[in-house]
């Protein structure tokens, strides 16, 4: 670390566009993750002059191969292979062209005319998105969770459209349904849902309660906002928070519109010609303020229900076998929709080791008086981190840093009953 001072300096050591070297027309580059998104995506704006014409002398279009690496002060190594997506933009001011160009993963173009049309009969969620990972070329970095079996047709989808639906139509074993055929209404209680996304060292997929609790990463380490000017060696200041905001604490307007506390499951059977209700009401996900403004359920749902519907012998078929929306209908729509009630942006100098699914503890300081100091217990505690933004910046002066959106990881078997994780105030 002696070619370093300042903890947001780097290195570049490679940048090529078409396999030629860019780094002198480099001014900037970003690069996302996102647990929500099944590639890594970015941007590289890009300095052009007359006497240089190097888009047009190298008949660059757009859809030519990118590479980036880059070292930060850790001496860790930050390694990008991917494709151009088009120009986004080209701005000429002063007889000088501004170009930025899009790019992305290169498994992108695997998934474009690769149609799946095969059955999946009886095939766990994890084993399913596998598939579909080897059928674009992509690497696995994490599998953490798995589901009870699924049976569907592909037609005809494209492997990223059977990944998308495996995420909102799978079953975990926490959700459950009860029911007699004696009764009209039924109950159903527990979330479920799953997401996949690609991180720089591959996919990851992991079950919504699973990523809550933290197992659908690493530990991305433990940083604190401190002064920068009093003394600090780089390893420490590399471990401190450059700046931080919380946009969002608690949304409880939305969450009654989707439904994310009570809803009603209408289910039509039409194998056996019964209507039936399914109540979903869960107290522990609610604080006591939340109990007095949700008196009933705020959502209705509808879905028809055809279990026999790939049953190819004369049996019946085992219950909720084939048709298992009673277990996600509701369920999915509560996990999917409830567990970003705190969320926030930290930014902090370049961290190549956090990836999108880690979590990360943050040490806030309180706004210091006499009376009052130690860290701030509303913010100070673990995070998980939904999105990592690497950011590279060339002019007016070289530096790097990485901007996490991140939200409340939660340790409890109810979580919407307690804040998650938060570190007491004389920490």
């Amino acid at each position: 670390m002696s070619d370093f001072s300042m903890p947001t300096q780097y290195k570049i050591l490679t940048i090529k566009i078409d396999n030629i070297d860019v780094i002198g027309l480099t001014l900037s580059v970003d690069i996302f993750e996102n647990i929500y998104s099944p590639i890594v995506t970015g941007s590289i704006m890009m300095l052009d002059v007359d006497s240089t014409n190097f888009i047009e002398k190298n008949k660059i279009e757009g859809s030519e191969s990118f590479e980036i690496r880059v070292m930060n002060a850790k001496e860790e190594i930050l390694t990008f292979k991917g494709l151009l997506n088009g120009m986004r933009d080209r701005t000429v001011k002063n007889q000088k062209i501004m170009y930025t160009f899009e790019f992305y993963s290169p498994t992108v173009i695997k998934n474009e005319g690769n149609f799946v049309v095969e059955r999946f009969k009886n095939e766990s969620p994890k084993t399913i998105v596998g598939r579909m990972i080897d059928r674009v070329g992509g690497t696995v970095d994490q599998f953490v969770s798995d589901g009870l079996p699924m049976n569907f047709l592909g037609s005809r989808k494209r492997p990223t459209d059977i990944i998308r639906y495996v995420l909102t139509h799978g079953v975990t074993e926490t959700s459950k349904v009860s029911e007699d055929d004696k009764n009209q209404e039924g109950e159903v209680k527990g979330t479920t849902g799953f997401l996949c996304w690609e991180t720089l060292k591959g996919y990851r997929f992991s079950s919504i309660p699973d990523i809550l609790s933290g197992k659908a990463g690493k530990n991305g380490g433990t940083f604190t906002e401190q002064l920068q000017n009093t003394g600090l060696s780089l390893d420490e200041t590399m471990n401190g928070v450059i700046q931080y905001n919380f946009t969002r604490i608690g949304d409880v307007q939305s969450k009654l519109r989707v439904g994310g506390f009570k809803n009603v499951f209408i289910n039509m059977d039409l194998d056996k010609g019964v209507y039936k209700e399914f109540n979903y009401t869960d107290e522990s996900m609610l604080t006591d303020k939340q109990k007095e403004l949700v008196q009933g359920p705020t959502r209705y749902l509808f879905r028809a229900f055809t279990n026999e519907s790939y049953q190819d012998s004369c049996s019946v078929a085992p219950v909720n076998a084939y048709d298992q929306s009673k277990n996600y209908m509701s369920q999915n729509i509560v996990g999917q929709n409830t567990f970003d009630n705190e969320s926030g942006m930290v930014t902090l100098p370049p961290q190549f080791q956090i990836n999108a699914g880690d979590t990360i503890e943050l040490k806030l300081p309180k706004v210091a008086t006499e009376e009052s100091r130690g860290y701030d217990n509303k913010h100070s505690g673990r995070y998980i981190v939904k999105q990592v933004g690497h950011h590279f910046r060339t002019t007016p002066n070289a530096e790097a840093y990485t901007q996490l959106s991140i939200c409340l990881l939660y340790t409890s078997p109810s979580p919407r009953d307690q804040r998650g994780s938060r570190m007491p105030s004389s920490a």
